[in-house]
């Protein structure tokens, strides 16, 4: 009987970004960029801007019919986050929760969507009393479509956006290790090759 073989992991992955602000070239994007680029060096994937979806360049696809001429735009960015294996996603704390741009675009994707990926939620917030809200709202949805959510979201005011890298130092040294665990042991266990 042949022996198998299996591929090695194909890491590292790139960090896909998803911005949930409806105002284009908001501090939410600066912030999720910042992030998805820290995290990225943190896990020595490349880290790749034309993979950061603002979703206000998307958003009359998300509210219109099948026949908006931006469908394929939106098509694109639902591809790439559904093939994605490292997702920030990004929002402000926006009345109580998170954006409803955010929301109209999970409610597009297929179900199940995020399976198979590890979301790291991030909320910005103006006011310290609000900083926990979105994310704690966030979760049960990304969980719903199969995203794995290990580790704790990064919580920040608008103040934190000045050094983010000071802000995630902490934040990265106990999570990113989880983060790339995680993802690894998410991806589909390759077909085994015979061996002669």
């Amino acid at each position: 009987m042949p022996s198998t073989a299996f591929e090695p992991q194909s890491w590292p992955q790139s960090v896909v970004t998803v911005v949930g602000n409806p105002r284009a070239g908001s501090r939410t994007a600066a912030a999720a960029a910042g992030v998805a680029e820290l995290l990225a060096s943190e896990l020595g994937a490349p880290y790749r801007i034309d993979e950061l979806i603002d979703l206000v360049t998307v958003a009359p696809a998300i509210f219109a019919s099948d026949a908006e001429p931006d469908r394929a735009a939106l098509e694109s960015a639902i591809d790439l986050v559904s093939s994605a294996s490292v997702i920030v996603v990004a929002t402000p704390v926006y009345k109580g929760s998170y954006t409803g741009l955010l929301k109209s675009f999970l409610d597009v994707l297929p179900a199940r969507a995020l399976a198979g990926a590890v979301v790291v939620p991030v909320t910005v917030s103006a006011a310290p009393s609000h900083k926990l809200l979105a994310d704690q709202h966030l979760r049960p949805v990304l969980a719903e479509l199969g995203a794995s959510v290990p580790v704790p979201g990064v919580i920040l005011e608008e103040r934190d956006l000045e050094d983010l890298q000071v802000v995630l130092a902490s934040w990265l040294r106990a999570n990113a290790s989880i983060i790339q665990a995680t993802a690894i042991a998410l991806q589909p266990v390759p077909e085994p090759t015979p061996v002669r």
